[in-house]
């Protein structure tokens, strides 16, 4: 079994850990851009500060082209996870007192690994919507997520649970056996996707409008129907932790409206079924039916 991690962690204590398991590589950050093909990539959350937050945004969307998994694991410096890894919903993490219990709430993860683990977590995840939640606490809190843009996208597994540490809360078996389930899942990468995920991307369009932008934009419309630019941008900053610009939502309903997904103007009615297929195209349907239901309750209770 075999792992990656960026140089700049080589000496941490983590990867000594990490090591007890996988066969572990330290690669720098210039070469992983150049070509992100090969093992999953572990990354201790010291890794993600404000510093790094360009370069960590251009690797994570070079390793989802390539199909490659990621492994987020404690301790974090930055608890604003999400925003590194361009997820279109929030999501960080919260400190709360140890806990070991984590109770599988995957199917294939149960399997394996049965119906709970005790891996000690001194955090869980904050996020709105729970779509890919893997494994939660006692308190039914997410400790383990799975996000993936796409089905052609390689997943980020974000873990709460300390897989990279020893400590009396945890049983090293339960420890080793989920580390090595996540180290485990290797898709086929074809000669082709390789390729594409080696090219350097070309410098955006001044005009082009970003999927950052447009997918938030497309998610509240699919979900709540028409509504005004400034409800979606209130929306997106409290819903989905993304800052939009007046600007930004103009922008993306133009475009949409290009594309005949939506009417001229956010307020006026926009074709429901191509806002859907455009969120399934990049498989999302399980957000969007997470945050239409939350609309519908923010509905009921106003």
């Amino acid at each position: 079994m075999k792992a990656r991690i960026v140089e700049a962690q080589a000496d941490l204590f983590e990867i000594g850990v990490l090591s007890q398991t996988a066969e572990v590589e330290s690669v720098p950050m210039d070469r992983l851009l150049a070509d992100p093909s090969g093992p999953p990539l572990v990354v201790v959350g010291g890794l993600l500060d404000v510093e790094r937050l360009v370069d960590m945004r251009k690797l994570s969307s070079a390793l989802a082209r390539s199909r490659v998994a990621v492994i987020v694991v404690p301790p974090f410096t930055d608890l604003v996870l999400g925003r590194y890894f361009e997820t279109p919903v929030q999501l960080g993490a919260r400190r709360r007192a140890a806990d070991s219990a984590a109770r599988m709430t995957d199917g294939a993860l149960e399997e394996v690994l049965g119906g709970e683990v005790k891996v000690r977590s001194d955090h869980f995840f904050d996020t709105v919507l729970g779509a890919g939640v893997l494994a939660v606490d006692a308190q039914n809190k997410p400790v383990l997520l799975r996000y993936q843009a796409t089905n052609t996208a390689g997943p980020v597994f974000f873990s709460a649970l300390q897989l990279l540490t020893y400590t009396a809360l945890t049983d090293e078996a339960h420890r080793q056996s989920l580390l090595g389930h996540l180290l485990s899942w290797t898709p086929s990468i074809t000669a082709e996707a390789r390729e594409i995920a080696r090219r350097p991307s070309s410098p955006p369009k001044a005009e082009a409008v970003g999927e950052g932008v447009l997918v938030p934009v497309v998610l509240l419309l699919a979900a709540g129907g028409p509504q005004t630019a400034e409800l979606l941008r209130s929306r997106a900053g409290a819903l989905l932790g993304v800052d939009l610009s007046a600007n930004d939502v103009g922008r993306a309903i133009e475009e949409l409206t290009r594309q005949g997904l939506a009417a001229s103007g956010a307020s006026a009615p926009s074709d429901r079924g191509a806002l859907v297929r455009f969120l399934e195209g990049r498989g999302m349907h399980a957000y969007l039916r997470e945050l239409r239901a939350l609309l519908a309750s923010e509905e009921t209770t106003t």
